[in-house]
């Protein structure tokens, strides 16, 4: 079984398309989640270190253009989509709630989310077509795209290039070892995003804590005057 897996890397590490794969799935995962594009750069770094070929800084390259022109897309879409959806949502109290929550969070932590959000399961394809959909600004949302694709791309990489040269002698193990990898921090990300999302903010308990504090009476500093709570503004004589 092994050697049918190692032959199979080989010949598709050998294809002179095998870089374009690369590319066109990466674009696709931003609009179809299920597209494999983290399972088939991994497995293409791991048959360039095996062979040589193809070089991995052009795997890198392949993939991280491939990602940002899909993640651009995505965003594309949901600008232009975007009015008549805030329009539709606008019309129920609940989903209109909704959008103003995910307008706030977009603005507010968009950075962060375009960087971590695609190492969770849909979560790339989500935050790019989100911020189209809030009026994100584009500039910023090419900025940090072209960081976030460069970090994963090289991550992914490395990821199946180092594991493979740990198992010189057997692609496949390091082929598993790179996928146990990636789905492992797959698993930390979404816990950590469970976790943040079920913190309350820091602003809540403050909130709270002023609306219980009672209101005391403002007392004049004028002999036999006191002034109590908003009484129109009238002293009450002692």
């Amino acid at each position: 079984m092994f050697d049918t897996v190692d032959a199979t890397l080989a010949t598709v590490a050998g294809s002179p398309w095998v870089l374009l794969v690369v590319a066109v799935v990466a674009a696709a995962d931003a609009l179809v989640p299920l597209a494999p594009s983290e399972s088939t750069l991994i497995a293409v770094a791991v048959a360039s270190a095996a062979s040589g070929r193809p070089p991995l800084v052009f795997v890198v390259i392949a993939a991280a253009l491939g990602a940002y022109g899909g993640d651009r897309l995505a965003y594309g879409v949901g600008r232009r989509f975007g009015p008549a959806m805030t329009a539709r949502l606008q019309r129920r109290r609940r989903t209109r709630a909704m959008a103003e929550l995910a307008h706030r969070v977009m603005h507010r932590r968009g950075r962060t989310l375009i960087v971590l959000g695609r190492y969770l399961p849909g979560g790339r394809s989500a935050t790019a077509i989100t911020a189209g959909l809030v009026g994100y600004p584009l500039s910023q949302f090419q900025r940090f795209t072209a960081l976030a694709v460069t970090i994963w791309a090289v991550w992914a990489a490395l990821l199946g290039y180092g594991s493979r040269a740990l198992f010189d002698n057997h692609p496949t193990v390091g082929l598993a070892l790179a996928y146990t990898v990636a789905a492992a921090v797959a698993v930390v990300a979404g816990l950590a995003r469970r976790l943040g999302a079920g913190r309350p903010t820091s602003t809540t308990p403050a909130v709270a804590k002023r609306s219980r504090t009672p209101t005391r009476p403002e007392v004049s500093r004028t002999p036999g005057v006191t002034r109590v709570g908003d009484q129109g503004g009238k002293p009450v004589e002692q």
